[in-house]
């Protein structure tokens, strides 16, 4: 499913949950896997309600969206209302936007509930199509000691996806005096930067248009369909160089694809060269590809690997998208049972298969 596609579904959903954030059932940790239940979301709910349920209650929600930051997969996106208040104020905002949570008491492009319901891929897309001004101040007396830890998470999440120079460029606590005038006045830039914003909504326009009936899950996240289109939509040449988190691999991987199959996002795949060619089903992999750009680091492939091989993560700092890390492996294909194993010398039977006696 390509990044338009993905962004279509979430217009198709707006109207559908548009007061309360919505679960992507086929992302959610619960869904997926038994073995280690996850409730992060529902313990910083400050109205305790059980979002991590299959069919959760929103009744009580009031939209302050801290459910969406703390999914370590990204399953929750946040209201409609929150959604397009944000997506209208980008497309309209002339110089910079100015994005503040309700207690804030001065005049801001979109007030939300709380700038914690904003996650780092959120921010770190529209950054890239225009300057994001962030009204942290009523954070000092917030009575929410959680939204704001919260808060300082993403930001701290941005400013390295960025590094510090191209942060600084990008995100700023108050309106810098070079684009004060533009802000209030409303010119020069404006067009141009709506013709940029464009992209995303021609992509979902279009990816609605074949979408029309399909109920197929997206496997990312709206935010991150947001970062991925914002990216690929700039040319090669004028996009900054980010850092992403892969995932490392000791060696020892006997290509049972359990990770593969197991990974929400899709990130991980089994290639059959270094630029990370998919592999036909008669080939043999000779590496366990892993997108960057795709993974929220939920740890799920580590849990699921049977030999405990994955876990570390490495920086990848790179424009191109996908973020494509390979990690070589050492696989051979059965000829009893035709699965992979680690490859050894002389063998061409899998330890399982050799305990056992085959009929001729």
């Amino acid at each position: 499913m390509g990044i338009a596609d993905e962004a279509a579904l979430y217009a198709l959903g707006y109207w559908m949950h548009e007061n309360h954030p919505s679960r992507i059932s086929g992302l959610c940790l619960n869904d997926i896997q038994r073995k280690t239940p996850c409730d992060e979301c529902s313990a910083v709910c400050p109205a305790g309600l059980s979002i991590h349920e299959k069919n959760p209650n929103w009744k009580g929600c009031t939209d302050c969206g801290l459910c969406v930051t703390a999914c370590p997969t990204q399953a929750i996106n946040a209201s409609g209302a929150s959604c397009k208040q944000v997506d209208s104020a980008v497309d309209a905002a002339q110089g910079c936007v100015v994005l503040a949570c309700r207690r804030y008491e001065g005049a801001a492009d979109a007030v939300l509930a709380c700038l914690a319901s904003l996650s780092w891929d959120e921010i770190a897309a529209i950054a890239l199509r225009i300057p994001v001004v962030l009204k942290t101040g009523p954070c000092k007396t917030c009575p929410d000691a959680r939204a704001v830890s919260c808060l300082k998470e993403t930001i701290r999440r941005v400013k390295d996806f960025y590094e510090s120079e191209e942060f600084s460029r990008r995100v700023f606590p108050r309106i810098p005096a070079a684009l004060a005038q533009e802000h209030a006045e409303g010119r020069a830039s404006g067009a141009q930067r709506r013709r940029m914003f464009s992209t995303f909504a021609d992509s979902v326009k279009e990816g609605t248009a074949r979408l029309s009936g399909n109920e197929e899950p997206p496997s990312v996240s709206r935010s991150r369909a947001m970062l991925l289109d914002a990216l690929v939509s700039l040319p090669l040449e004028e996009r900054p160089a980010v850092r992403w988190l892969t995932l490392s691999e000791d060696g020892a991987c006997r290509g049972c694809g359990i990770c593969v199959k197991m990974c929400p996002h899709g990130a991980l795949s089994f290639a059959a060269d270094i630029e990370g060619t998919h592999c036909s089903d008669d080939s043999v992999p000779r590496f366990l590809a892993h997108d960057a750009s795709r993974c929220t680091q939920c740890g799920l492939c580590y849990l699921s690997c049977p030999e405990d091989n994955l876990g570390g993560w490495v920086e990848l700092r790179t424009s191109e998208v996908p973020a494509l890390a390979c990690n070589p492996i050492h696989v051979a294909r059965c000829e009893k049972c035709d699965r992979f194993f680690k490859e050894e010398k002389g063998r061409t039977i899998c330890p399982a298969c050799s305990r056992f006696r085959f009929r001729p």
